[in-house]
């Protein structure tokens, strides 16, 4: 099956449906003028055109070009807009570089219309350059005493239109149920910049990986951020969580430079991963963007690209009518009260949709649930832009998956389920039921497991091997994980008991330790923490670098880091019998059994589920001792399959633990598949049978096959 991308989106600049105009339009709610620039040249030329826009309904601004008028300008077209508002009037003898009009920098209700800074386009599909391109420091985007007066339009970032006339097919993948998905998060340079390609660094070099991510066994690759982001800000913003514009796709991704042609690559990739099998998954960035911010606590002093000065109040929240909220961490918090911006969101995600991608990680989502227009978050998942984002994407003509246990046609949505500041911010279970949810719960559960077995109970392991029950009731929602982008790569996790002193903004509060340097210790911890991701319900995600057993030599913040740090080195993982290649053949093989054995990612999985203690004892989960023994250290879990029923056994005890099997059925034996702290146990066969008598080394977990 094929699908035909399409950039045409409801606002911005499109071609009208008989091609002999480009129609553009911008939403403004409280913009009392807008003119459209148009340039030649994308820096160093004042516009050539200068028309002014129409509010024509619902607070959309329009105008359009006749397309024989653009083509003595060839393609691409760049332009970009001046707003007027509250805070400055228009006065037809407005020139730039002047304060005709001019009334304060920003009124009390946030408003900060300043004409003589151009806004590019929030819907373009491309950006002609970056701010720190033209200006490292961005003082010809600010509005202090010194700038604001100040016009930039000759090196503010243009949007680029261009005639989108290569909508080659993209191929659709099979449908599944996306439960039975392996998730595997990469940063998109990260992923290939070590390779011997001329593409390294870049969506075609990515395109080029995927049979090996494939290999790799990993069925849906999560990319971070490749929405446009200017990689230099605030010295360097790698990891690219400072998007500028959510429909343009990061150009210096791109290995074809030219204008018009990022588009086309990034659907490239996309249909090379679909015809490996593998679906795409975007993380987005709606809760800040990376424009609005004050310098020097200085209110009057902001930084203004596009979306503040295109209307302020309606694309950011604010306190006090005027100072950016900023929950997010991040600088600003973006208006999820707002319709415009709510349709933007909708549209951006049905755009993305549009060129193939399967599924969307929404960071720090839960400011997405936020319904107060107030200082103070409400946090509500029935009446909030969360709650209205499928019904809002299938008015756009793309379908929303309900049930990740059903093989469905549709787009899968993850939260990321908190953000990072005011109260009640953490809504871990709390999404729509269609939504599934980054779930920490098991990242600290399984951590303490491997590394501090006394710090949890068996209720605790419980609740993990049960999708994380205590949040999801009967909702199949957790996308469970060991480590992500944020904080320590397994490895380092298992190597470093605190982190590296030299990581700009980590945390101390992660939950690591160094194994005391023993090689064993440390292989026998991150095979059972791999187990545990697998063996549980819930979709299984990971980072393609831990797979490979990637450090970071002991930073958790390496979010600016464009070098050696980040970038994957393969090398170590492919030498046979090392310790990496130990791991990578062991979690290659842990995926595969999971895809083999569907057991493992069943709805009902829970039903399967019996637990036995030592004596092979029939265990009472429901008690509540479990809860607050913390000396109990073994557990027994019969997990029923039509095949054969399969018997972990977990150990959280620092020194030799015997146990019994229960007998198994139909005149069959237990045999071992593996023992995480038997280096040999990489390729998971039953030939060994030990009876029902079995001695589990420290801390260790085993799993045995029915047969």
């Amino acid at each position: 099956m094929f699908h035909i991308p399409d950039s045409k989106t409801n606002l911005g600049a499109n071609m009208s449906s008989n091609g002999k105009e480009v129609i553009f339009r911008l939403y403004s709610k409280n913009a009392t003028k807008v003119i459209l620039c148009i340039f030649e040249e994308p820096l160093g030329k004042d516009p050539v055109m200068n028309l002014v826009m129409n509010k024509i309904h619902d607070d959309i601004w329009e105008t359009s070009v006749k397309t024989y008028a653009l083509k003595e300008l060839k393609e691409p077209i760049f332009y970009g807009y001046r707003l007027f508002g509250p805070n400055w009037d228009y006065d037809e003898k407005f020139e730039p570089n002047s304060n005709i009009g001019f009334i304060t920098k920003v009124d009390n209700n946030g408003n900060r219309f300043n004409p003589n800074k151009l806004a590019y386009d929030p819907y373009s599909k491309e950006l002609s350059h970056l701010p720190s391109d033209v200006c490292p420091n961005l003082e010809i985007f600010r509005s202090d005493d010194k700038n604001y007066l100040k016009d930039n339009a000759k090196y503010a970032p243009k949007s680029v239109f261009f005639t989108d006339n290569n909508k080659k097919a993209i191929e659709i993948v099979e449908k599944r149920p996306f439960n039975s998905e392996i998730i595997g998060e990469v940063h998109i340079k990260d992923l290939t910049y070590n390779l011997p390609l001329n593409e390294r660094g870049t969506y075609i070099g990515a395109a080029k990986f995927a049979p090996v991510l494939k290999r790799m066994g990993f069925t849906t690759i999560e990319f971070l951020p490749l929405q446009e982001f200017d990689y230099r800000e605030d010295g360097q913003n790698y990891w690219g969580y400072m998007t500028l514009n959510f429909f343009a796709p990061a150009r210096h991704y791109a290995y074809n430079k030219e204008y018009g042609k990022t588009l086309d690559e990034f659907r490239k990739m996309v249909d090379i991963y679909h015809k490996n099998g593998l679906k795409i998954c975007m993380d987005v960035v709606y809760n800040h963007t990376g424009e609005a911010r004050i310098f020097n606590n200085d209110n009057d002093d902001a930084c203004l690209f596009s979306y503040a000065l295109i209307d302020n109040q309606s694309y950011y929240k604010l306190t006090n009518g005027k100072y950016y909220r900023q929950n997010s961490g991040c600088h600003n918090d973006t208006n999820s009260t707002n319709q415009g911006f709510c349709d933007m969101v909708a549209d951006s995600v049905a755009f993305w949709a549009k060129q193939g991608v399967d599924a969307f990680r929404f960071d720090l989502a839960v400011s997405l649930m936020d319904t107060s227009k107030g200082d103070e978050a409400n946090y509500c998942e029935h009446t909030s832009l969360c709650a209205n984002l499928t019904y809002e994407l299938e008015k756009r003509g793309v379908k929303v998956i309900s049930n990740p246990a059903e093989a469905q046609e549709g787009i899968m949505l993850i939260a990321e389920p908190w953000t990072c500041g005011g109260s009640n911010s953490y809504q871990l279970g709390n999404f729509p039921n269609n939504w599934m949810e980054w779930n920490d719960v098991s990242r600290d559960t399984i951590r303490r497991a491997a590394l501090f077995g006394s710090h949890i109970n068996l209720y605790d392991v419980i609740n993990i091997f049960e999708g994380t029950k205590s949040r999801f009731k009967n909702k199949y929602g957790a996308i469970n994980y060991i480590c992500c982008h944020d904080g320590f790569s397994l490895y380092d996790c298992n190597s470093f008991s605190r982190r590296n002193p030299d990581t700009t903004g980590g945390s101390d509060w992660e939950i690591c330790f160094d194994n005391n340097n023993n090689e064993d210790t440390k292989e026998n911890s991150i095979k059972k923490e791999l187990a545990m991701l697998f063996l549980s319900k819930g979709v299984p995600m990971m980072q393609i670098g831990d797979i490979i057993m990637h450090s970071k030599e002991g930073n958790n913040n390496s979010y600016n880091l464009d070098n050696k740090i980040n970038y994957y080195n393969y090398t170590k993982a492919n030498m046979k019998e090392s310790f990496e290649n130990r791991i990578f053949e062991f979690c290659k093989n842990l995926i595969d059994f999971r895809k083999n054995n569907t057991v493992f990612s069943s709805e009902n999985f829970n039903e399967k589920l019996v637990y036995y203690n030592e004596h092979a004892q029939l265990m009472d989960i429901k008690s509540e001792n479990l809860k607050s023994d913390y000396g109990k250290n073994y557990l027994g879990i019969r997990v029923s399959d039509n095949n054969g029923d399969f018997f972990i056994a977990f150990s959280k005890h620092p020194h030799n633990y015997n146990f019994k099997l229960p007998h198994a059925n139909n005149e069959k034996n237990w045999y071992i598949l593996f023992d995480t702290s038997n280096k040999k146990h990489i390729t998971f066969e039953p030939k060994t049978f030990f009876g029902i008598d079995y001695t589990l080394n420290p801390n260790s977990l085993v799993v045995f096959k029915e047969c």
